[in-house]
């Protein structure tokens, strides 16, 4: 599979360190937990999973309309039982915002915000947050995280960020770790970044490494174009003290990149910024 450039620049970049986050396991799972016996513990885990549901603590996982998915599907991972908080103090409107009712029809069902599937054996695994999610232009759903976190497996890589939004496929802005990317290609420090983001054999290994990565993901989940930025860091408050990515503020500071990647007309790039839109127009009066 060949991934598609567009013309993209691979922009000059500080040197990256910072990893991607690990998971996106949240507080909300976290109360769903087993706390078993060590005996039992150990001799029944599942590296990947936040194990089974505690003892007298009811978990569904639900589809957008709050019916239960099969074994294997992903859906919001939602719980019933007596660690769930009965909620927010003085503030009933967000109470009802993450509170429904149980698939029994009869008990109160906490959302969680988390996306997971269970397996077989009732072990939990997290794929991603709720909010994060988002539509295809064909409708297909995508969860960024799981795909990020394969791209970011690769030791070439350090930072990824998935788009596609409303857009026919996703693109992926990078972070590129240069340590790494130099001694592979034999490329020693005299040669700048700026001439190693045009370097054909860079693009050709980025390319490698994601179709590699992305190898087990469903072909509408692999981003057809990639682009190499800046690190995210808190400095440039793209990270939150947790060291999770921002990912509306790089997607927004980067808009102009992803806008190339897709082939965007310059006057629809204006037509989606009205402040730009404005001088534009006003350089327009100007000239007649």
């Amino acid at each position: 599979m060949a991934l598609r450039h567009n013309g993209v620049k691979r922009s000059g970049l500080p040197r990256a360190a910072t990893s991607l986050p690990s998971s996106a396991r949240s507080e909300g799972a976290e109360w769903i937990r087993t706390f078993r016996r060590r005996s039992n513990a150990l001799t029944r885990r599942q590296i990947g999973s936040i194990d089974r549901s505690i003892g007298g603590v009811t978990v569904s996982i639900v589809d957008e309309n709050g019916n239960e998915v099969f074994n294997g599907k992903e859906g919001e991972i939602c719980c019933v039982g007596p660690n769930v908080m009965r909620g927010y103090h003085n503030n009933k409107e967000a109470t009802d915002e993450v509170f429904s009712v149980a698939p029994d029809g009869a008990q109160r069902m906490f959302h969680t915000g988390d996306l997971g599937r269970r397996d077989d054996d009732g072990f939990i695994r997290v794929t991603g947050r709720l909010k994060e999610q988002y539509k295809l232009e064909n409708g297909k759903y995508i969860i960024p995280t799981p795909i990020e976190e394969a791209i970011g497996m690769s030791r070439f890589i350090s930072q990824a960020v998935l788009c596609g939004a409303y857009r026919p496929f996703n693109v992926v802005l990078l972070v590129p770790e240069w340590p790494a990317i130099r001694p592979s290609l034999g490329v020693d420090d005299s040669v700048l970044e700026d001439e190693l983001v045009n370097d054909e054999r860079v693009n050709q290994l980025i390319d490698a490494e994601i179709i590699s990565s992305c190898s087990n993901l469903k072909k509408f989940e692999i981003p057809q174009d990639w682009a190499f930025v800046a690190p995210f860091t808190a400095a440039n408050n793209m990270l939150t003290p947790k060291m999770s990515i921002r990912r509306h503020k790089v997607i927004h500071t980067y808009g102009d990149i992803v806008s190339h990647m897709y082939g965007d007309d310059p006057i629809i790039t204006e037509a989606a910024d009205p402040k730009g839109s404005k001088e534009h127009a006003g350089e327009n009066e100007q000239v007649a």
